[in-house]
C-alpha cells in the first residue's frame, strides 16, 4: 500500500493550486499533463483519489487517467520499470499487495535487481590488450590471479584499472545477462580484502543461470570458491547463511543443497549454527573434512585427485553428510558439546 503522506508530498511538489478534501484522501489541482484550462487559470480539473493505498487519477480537461505508477513515471520522466524501482524503495508493498505469489516474485525481482554492468567500462578483460605501463602491470596481475586460482576460461573475471575499484579483481554475478552484483577483491594484503557495492544480497545467486536441476547446488563462502566447484557452485557472499537464501536455492534444484563453508573456525561455527537454527537444516547436506587441512577450495582439487575423484563437485558430494551424520562428525571433532544419539542403527556412513 502506498502511503497517503507520500502521495500528498508528490502532489504538492509537482502540481499547482492543490487543495485537499477534508479527510485528506482526495486531491484537486491544475493538470500539469495538459496545462489545464487556458481560458480560466483558476480552474482545476485534475483529480487524484488515494483509493485506500491504490491511487487513481483523472483529468477532466484532457481526459487522461490511470494509476499512480503511470502518473509517477510520466511526471518523473521515467520508464515504468524505473518508476517501479523508485516506488518500491519508498513503499515495498506497493504494486504487489494484491498479486499471487508467482507474480509477486516476478515483480520483486524486476524492481530489486540493479544493473552493475557499468563496472566493465573500468576493467581489463582476460584477453584485453593493455595500453601503457599501469594497464600492463594490472593485466599481468589478472592473468597471474586466474592461473593461481585455476579459474576456468569460461568464467568472467576482470581487473579494474580506473575508478573506485582500481587495482581490484572484479568478480561479477550475472543473472539473465545482467551484472546484478560484484565483489571487488584487493590483491594488496594491506588493504581491505573486499570493497563491494552496497546491496541487499538475499536474491543475488551466483551461477543461477547455469544450474543443472538434476544435480546438487553447493554453497561456498566466496565466489572464487564457488568457481572451483563448477556450474553447480554458488556463494553466500560471506560466512553467513540465511533461510531466505536457502529457500531460493531449493527452488532451483530437484536434488538438494550442500553447505560447503570454509574448513576453519568461522566456517565450522556457521555450519553448526545452520544445523541448530535453520528450518532447512534437515533438508541440507553438509560437506565436512574434519581433521583435514585446506585453506581454499582450489586445494580440494588436489585432494580429490589423490583419492582418484575426477572433480571438486564429485568430491564434495561424496564427502557430504546428512544433518544427523554431520552432528556426529562435529561432535567427534570437538566442535559441538550437545548430546547426540549415537545408536549405530541410525548411522549410515558411506565414506
Amino acid at each position: 500500500m502506498i502511503t497517503i503522506e507520500f502521495v500528498s508530498q508528490f502532489i504538492q511538489e509537482n502540481f499547482q493550486k492543490v487543495t485537499t478534501s477534508k479527510n485528506g484522501t482526495h486531491f484537486l489541482a491544475r493538470c500539469v499533463l495538459c496545462g489545464d484550462s487556458q481560458k480560466s487559470p483558476s480552474k482545476r480539473r485534475f483529480n487524484l483519489d488515494w483509493n485506500n493505498g491504490n491511487p487513481i487519477y483523472h483529468c477532466f480537461n484532457c481526459n487522461s487517467s490511470g494509476s499512480f505508477l503511470e502518473l509517477y513515471s510520466t511526471i518523473k520522466g521515467l520508464t515504468i520499470n524505473e518508476a517501479k524501482k523508485d516506488l518500491y524503495s519508498f513503499n515495498p508493498d506497493y504494486l504487489i499487495q494484491q498479486l499471487n505469489s508467482r507474480k509477486k516474485e516476478k515483480i520483486i525481482k524486476e524492481i530489486e535487481y540493479e544493473d552493475y554492468s557499468y563496472i566493465l567500462d573500468d576493467c581489463l578483460f582476460r584477453d584485453s590488450t593493455p595500453d601503457g605501463i599501469l594497464e600492463k602491470q594490472l593485466h599481468k596481475k589478472l592473468i597471474g590471479f586466474i592461473k593461481d586460482r585455476k579459474i576456468p576460461p569460461e568464467v568472467p573475471v576482470y581487473i579494474a584499472y580506473k575508478g573506485d575499484y582500481s587495482g581490484r579483481i572484479i568478480l561479477p554475478i550475472i543473472q539473465d545477462g545482467v551484472i546484478t552484483y560484484f565483489q571487488a577483491r584487493s590483491l594488496d594484503s594491506n588493504k581491505q580484502k573486499y570493497k563491494n557495492p552496497s546491496l541487499s544480497k538475499g536474491n543475488i545467486i551466483f551461477n543461477k543461470d547455469n544450474f543443472d536441476r538434476s544435480k546438487y547446488i553447493i554453497v561456498t563462502e566466496g565466489i572464487i570458491d564457488a568457481m572451483q566447484v563448477g556450474t553447480q557452485g554458488t556463494s553466500c557472499l560471506g560466512a553467513s547463511v540465511n533461510d531466505d537464501f536457502l529457500k531460493t536455492l531449493f527452488n532451483l534444484t530437484d536434488v538438494g543443497v550442500i553447505l560447503a563453508l570454509d574448513n576453519d573456525k568461522t566456517g565450522i561455527n556457521e555450519t553448526v549454527k545452520v544445523i541448530k537454527n535453520s528450518k532447512f537444516s534437515s533438508q541440507l547436506k553438509y560437506f565436512l573434512l574434519i581433521g583435514h587441512k585446506y585453506s581454499q577450495m582450489k586445494d580440494l582439487g588436489e585432494i580429490a585427485q589423490k583419492k582418484d575423484i575426477k572433480n571438486v563437485y564429485d568430491f564434495v558430494v561424496f564427502n557430504s553428510y546428512t544433518k544427523f551424520e554431520a552432528l556426529i562428525q562435529l561432535k567427534m571433532g570437538g566442535f559441538v558439546n550437545d548430546e547426540v544419539d549415537t545408536d549405530r542403527k541410525r548411522l549410515r556412513f558411506n565414506k
